[in-house]
């Protein structure tokens, strides 16, 4: 017997949906698919220069058999491009299309690539982009190179990284500004004189130099305004610095202070009269004194027509080096007829004689090898009468500070008529000894020869000198005293040597030098 199978339409499927509470909408075949399909593929603008546009179009065509929705339309690729609509989101039915359209700006010369894409329900996405090409004529800033890494580097040793910056567009490109940041290990360097302009492929050169003066990371931005269309261009340099050791020493010992001294001896008839003999007996003592406490060279000045050393420069392993300076206490020639200098008057300004003297101390000076880095200045002057230049003592002062490394390192001392007993006292030159913690000696006192060589030891009382076995970076230096830190201290790199100020230190103390080690760099 045949049986009759009831068929069940759609409808009825779809009413037992709704009874279920299921959808009533219908499900479309599988093959009942949206399909997107843009035209042209490609968009080829022409080309612009600087501040030129182009707007070009591209059609989006549904050909499927379901409504294709749009929801955006983006650049993938190149930032000459914008899309300008008119709509980013948009339902299409089969068969229908939407025009967009596409602005071109050159941002750089030459070719200028891009890609539109639009995103839709499109199952699989093809046929769903358009490849977007353009030219520019317009100015186009490269900067090589556009990342340098100077690696690792030994504090303070250093390196230099030539930057180039080009113009590869096909119009003239002006430069306004360079600007540079870092944490201060890279700096820039550049003699270029902003605003410049460079023509279609001309090219100018700047640096960059890394100069560690700390461990650690340094990372340094150049920053180049123009008038490259694409905007500020940038390229950044990273370096790290290094210390090349950390080490520790101690002593229980002190080196001999090294001590640059300076004589200057009035000349006037009084002086030489009254104190040839305290000279003849205070000056060997006085060299013998140097020999046993200090590192010691000495110059003799009296001479005020030209302030150059009477007898050279003596220290300890000159011949006869007290013979010499008493020999040439009183030997300067008198000139008064000389209507260029007269030496009257000139004798009684030491303070202004010794400053010369330091002027001449430099290269190619006659006086040139007396000052060593890191040395005492210790500048004596001997006279029965005040110093008679116009200027005070204080600015002599600072004067004699402009020649060593630290201005404690400065004392001035002096054979002088303290209380006006056998003159007219001694004004600035007692300002000066007080100035600088200077030693002084009455000129008045019979015999103050004998006394001579308290100046030698008065002014190194507590003064120390401690050689470093390597070069320290002065501002890791850390010095403890019988285990108490003192920041007294100065210290010379070119001779690598820490002088103690304070405390007084004595037999038996222990003096521990801490420091980072720079590095020994290639000239």
């Amino acid at each position: 017997m045949n049986r009759i199978i009831p068929i069940v339409t759609a409808a009825a499927l779809a009413g037992g949906c709704i009874e279920q509470g299921f959808s009533d909408k219908d499900t479309p075949p599988d093959d009942v698919v949206p399909n997107i399909l843009v035209d042209p593929p490609a968009l080829q603008f022409d080309a612009l220069r600087d501040g030129e546009t182009q707007v070009l179009e591209f059609t989006v065509n549904n050909v499927g058999d379901a409504v294709l929705e749009v929801e955006d339309i983006v650049i993938g690729s190149g930032t000459a491009f914008t899309i300008l609509g008119p709509d980013f989101e948009f339902d299409l039915d089969p068969g229908a299309n939407q025009v967009v359209e596409v602005e071109f700006t050159p941002m750089g010369a030459d070719e200028n690539f891009g890609a539109a894409q639009v995103i839709s329900n499109d199952p699989d996405g093809d046929d769903s982009s358009v490849d977007l090409l353009g030219y520019g004529l317009v100015p186009d800033l490269e900067i090589s190179p556009a990342t340098h890494t100077f690696g690792n580097a030994f504090v303070p040793c250093g390196a230099s990284q030539e930057i180039e910056l080009r113009n590869v567009g096909q119009v003239d490109l002006e430069i306004f500004e360079l600007d540079y940041a870092s944490g201060g290990q890279l700096e820039l360097r550049s003699d270029l004189e902003l605003p410049l302009v460079l023509g279609p492929d001309e090219a100018v050169t700047v640096w960059v130099d890394f100069l560690p003066t700390t461990s650690g990371s340094d990372t340094g931005i150049l920053t180049v305004v123009s008038t490259d269309p694409a905007g500020d261009e940038t390229a950044d340099q990273n370096g790290e610095g290094a210390w090349y050791d950390e080490t520790s020493e101690t002593f229980s010992t002190p080196g001999a202070p090294p001590v640059d001294v300076l004589i200057t001896i009035d000349q006037s008839g009084s002086m030489e009269q009254d104190n040839v003999d305290d000279v003849q007996n205070g000056f060997p003592a006085f060299v013998q004194e140097l020999q046993a406490i200090s590192d010691w060279q000495l110059m003799l000045v009296t001479n005020p027509y030209n302030a150059c050393a009477t007898g050279g420069i003596i220290n300890g392993n000159t011949p006869n080096a007290a013979n010499l300076l008493v020999d040439n206490a009183f030997n300067v020639q008198h000139n008064d007829n000389d209507d260029n200098f007269s030496v009257v008057g000139e004798t009684e300004k030491l303070l202004k004689l010794s400053s010369r003297a330091l002027d001449n101390a430099g290269a190619g000076g006659c006086n040139a090898g007396f000052l060593r880095p890191g040395a005492l200045l210790h500048i004596i002057t001997i006279s029965d009468e005040p110093e008679q230049s116009t200027q005070s003592a204080a600015s002599w002062v600072s004067e004699f500070e402009n020649h060593v490394v630290d201005p404690s390192l400065v004392k001035v001392s002096g054979v002088l008529d303290l209380n006006g007993t056998c003159g007219l006292g001694a004004g600035k030159y007692t300002d000066a000894v007080a100035l600088t913690g200077g030693a002084s000696l009455n000129i008045c006192n019979a015999n103050w020869g004998a006394n001579f060589t308290d100046i030698a030891s008065a002014v190194l009382d507590g003064l120390q000198s401690y050689p470093l076995a390597d070069p320290a970076d002065a501002d890791t230096i850390v010095v403890t005293v019988n285990g108490v830190e003192t920041t007294d201290i100065t210290y010379e790199p070119n001779s690598q040597t820490v002088n103690v100020n304070s405390p007084t230190i004595g037999e038996g103390d222990e003096v521990v030098i801490d420091y980072n080690v720079l590095g020994e760099c290639d000239n």
